[in-house]
């Protein structure tokens, strides 16, 4: 029973997202759902099904966003690398935790696509990418994960 809601909470997740990206573009960067169910992942599994699942959702990231291909891809694994390796060693269940754990791994991921997007496009640093969206999703997935009800569904508790 509980694998039948935690799956339809990743569904809801990615249609969320798939929204997102469509209906309202100027969000696209400030939430990324998606990292939310990555973070999950690597949380709770073990280091090749985080690191899988984490290069398929970049791709899916990859496409929402119009860029190039594997750029999320890479820094979404990277990212859920290290959150399977530090998850071990802090207490998910304190929500202090979850926040610094969202944010910090969303900024190196960020910075690494920033990183290769700044080498072929050239863009310039931008606060959008690489300080509000890590907040924002932090803040969500904080608020997410902290309830009671999403944490006895998700075996966070």
């Amino acid at each position: 029973m509980n694998n039948r809601y935690r799956n339809m909470f990743f569904v809801l997740m990615l249609v969320g997202q798939v929204a997102i990206a469509k209906y309202y573009p100027s969000w696209r960067l400030n939430v990324d759902l998606l990292y939310l169910v990555i973070f999950y992942i690597a949380s709770k599994s073990r280091f090749m099904p985080s690191v899988i699942s984490a290069s398929l959702i970049g791709l899916c990231s990859d496409y929402l966003s119009g860029g190039i291909m594997g750029v999320f891809s890479f820094s979404r694994t990277l990212a859920a690398y290290l959150l399977n390796t530090i998850a071990r060693f802090l207490d998910l269940k304190k929500n202090i935790f979850v926040f610094l754990l969202i944010l910090l791994s969303l900024f190196l991921s960020n910075g690494v696509a920033f990183i290769f997007y700044a080498l072929i496009f050239k863009y310039r640093i931008t606060a959008s990418l690489l300080i509000y969206q890590p907040l924002f999703t932090a803040f969500i997935g904080t608020v997410i994960l902290g309830l009671k009800k999403v944490k006895s569904l998700l075996d966070v508790s």
